[in-house]
């Protein structure tokens, strides 16, 4: 999966630069004495908004690439932040040493069980108390279905940006199993219809003929 990330981020273009509004609410649950995770960190764009907003932050991604453009993005800002090049499930963290973790539209990309041991595994290493923010996709996604089915609901699709890389479609029963062992979470539902002139995510050859094409995904608010 290293090869399909590293060659989507070597287009400029296709690194979104506006934060996702969830990281906005982890900005104000979150502690600032502490570091935070932003798991998936991608090319940049909630390192540099957590950092501004006055943050210690760790970005972690497995595309050299992507990290790379955090890098790049980071010292336009005259702004820090550690970055670490790992799989999506090696965590050389402590048990309860950070103060929050968030992760946007990347943990659909692992197998369900595999997702699971990374959800509890960012569980183990939060400190008491503290959140995890997360965004991830749902089962009613228009892009749900295209591809080869590796296993129940999870598609490596043939089309769009992220071909060849895998996708598990979620439902609330699959969530309530990934969040397992957490003290509280809440899950909330968003939809919002297909945009053909996305920067990055229009021009999707699988839903550009496709009329009311939605894009849902849920939103998933978690502490230990």
């Amino acid at each position: 999966m290293t090869a399909e990330w590293n060659q989507l981020f070597n287009d400029p273009v296709n690194i979104i630069r506006d934060p996702d509004p969830l990281v906005r609410n982890f900005a104000e649950a979150a502690n600032k004495s502490g570091f935070v995770l932003d798991f998936g960190c991608g090319g940049g764009r909630h390192l540099v908004y957590l950092t501004k907003a006055g943050f210690k932050v760790t970005g972690v991604d497995v595309s050299k690439n992507g990290l790379n453009s955090s890098k790049d993005w980071l010292k336009s800002e005259g702004l820090k932040a550690d970055l670490v090049q790992l799989e999506m499930s090696d965590l050389p963290l402590r048990d309860s040493s950070i103060s929050g973790a968030i992760s946007i539209n990347v943990l659909q990309h692992a197998l369900l069980r595999k997702c699971k041991t990374i959800v509890q595994g960012i569980r183990w290493v939060l400190k008491p108390g503290s959140p995890f923010f997360f965004v991830i996709i749902g089962r009613e996604d228009a892009r749900y279905g295209e591809g080869d089915e590796i296993e129940p609901h999870t598609f490596v699709h043939h089309e769009g940006i992220e071909a060849g890389v895998v996708h598990h479609y979620y439902n609330r029963t699959d969530l309530e199993f990934l969040l397992q062992n957490y003290s509280n979470y809440e899950i909330e539902e968003r939809r919002r219809p297909y945009d053909d002139s996305h920067p990055v995510f229009g021009k999707d050859p699988r839903l550009i003929n496709r009329d009311n094409a939605v894009l849902q995904h849920w939103i998933v608010k978690a502490w230990r």
